[in-house]
């Protein structure tokens, strides 16, 4: 069975990408565990709340075909420039797993050197991510969703069903 490592905010991830997302690798029978900065509860943007299965400390990202960074504001503010979110990524980038990651989540990427000479989705709203991505060497795509090999980005909320399916499908070409 294909396992997905889903890596949400502890405070401010955004609701719909994960119960979006979680809910189309479940339907393609991928087990999914979710990770933070500790097993907790998570508080989504809109106050809704999850239990965390994992703290990031204890996250092996050798049980995992893929690893899925949700979006949302708490994305920009606890996760982007975090040591161990960017030690997890870059290990299952140095592992060939399949990365993916929506809303503004792509900037983490990006800043992880994961997007270098790639074509990526981000939110763009105010102009700001797109600038990010360029001076990390990746080419800015208005598409909302795209793969590219085996990273798959996406560009916020209403993005999310195609992106859970576009990991899907990624996760089936990796065999």
């Amino acid at each position: 069975m294909k396992k997905a490592l889903l890596i949400v905010a502890q405070n401010g991830y955004q609701p719909v990408e994960y119960v979006d997302t979680k809910d189309e690798l479940e339907k393609a029978g991928v087990s999914v565990t979710v990770a933070s900065f500790e097993k907790a509860e998570a508080i989504a943007s809109d106050g809704s709340k999850i239990m965390v299965d994992m703290g990031f400390n204890d996250v092996d990202v050798s049980d995992y075909s893929a690893v899925v960074l949700i979006g949302g504001p708490g994305s920009e503010v606890e996760l982007r420039g975090n040591e161990k979110v960017k030690e997890i990524v870059q290990s299952a980038d140095n592992a060939h797993k399949v990365i993916a990651a929506i809303c503004y989540s792509p900037v983490i990427l990006a800043e992880a050197r994961l997007l270098k000479d790639r074509k990526a989705a981000v939110w763009n709203l105010d102009g700001k991510q797109k600038e990010i991505l360029a001076a990390e060497g990746a080419t800015y795509s208005e598409e909302d969703v795209v793969i590219d090999t085996r990273i798959i980005t996406a560009n916020g909320p209403a993005a999310t069903r195609d992106f859970g399916k576009a990991i899907v499908k990624v996760l089936e070409e990796q065999g």
